[in-house]
């Protein structure tokens, strides 16, 4: 691979390690990995007057005449003359149609659920949530099928340096 410079270009491995490339080092290994960057060379001319009329907005054009909205002269924007078309109150296709009730019920509900996070703490209806359905689980479990197996705190726990049940016989034998 060769650069603007005309030399080779270096390439990298996942590894880290550099590796020379030459033109016919396409790779096609899975696990090598080529990068190739290249740049033009540019002169950088400074000019005050022109970053200063840029930084206050001296570029920008008024569009569609309101002063109060500036947009950059290759804005898409300025392509747009006539927005009367696209206003609510102009459209044509729903203007008449009213909502049956089934629909303005259904409204009402995606309504609801698309503002809920405004009047209710959402996460403490989840928590809320949570514990009714763990009363639930519990209530469906008290015909005895699926209970809850209560944990004693007495002395009965198993200590790994002390004999089990099947060691001691062995050492009384001994």
């Amino acid at each position: 691979m060769y650069g603007a410079s005309g030399g080779r270009a270096k390439t990298e491995r996942k590894s880290g390690a550099k590796e020379e490339a030459g033109p016919g080092a396409a790779g096609g290994a899975g696990t090598r990995v080529e990068l190739l960057v290249f740049g033009y060379a540019c002169k950088l001319f400074r000019d005050d007057e022109r970053a200063l009329a840029q930084e206050q907005g001296q570029h920008l054009i008024p569009w569609m005449g309101d002063h109060k909205i500036l947009i950059d002269r290759y804005d898409g924007r300025g392509h747009l003359h006539d927005l009367s078309e696209y206003d609510a109150e102009h459209s044509t296709w729903n203007r008449d149609y009213q909502l049956s009730e089934e629909e303005a019920r259904v409204e009402a509900l995606c309504d609801e659920e698309r503002y809920l996070a405004l009047h209710t703490d959402l996460l403490e209806e989840e928590a809320r949530q949570e514990e009714e359905y763990k009363r639930l689980s519990e209530a469906l479990a008290e015909d005895g099928s699926y209970s809850a197996v209560g944990f004693t705190y007495g002395s009965d726990y198993y200590d790994p340096s002390e004999p089990t049940e099947e060691e001691e016989p062995s050492r009384q034998r001994g």
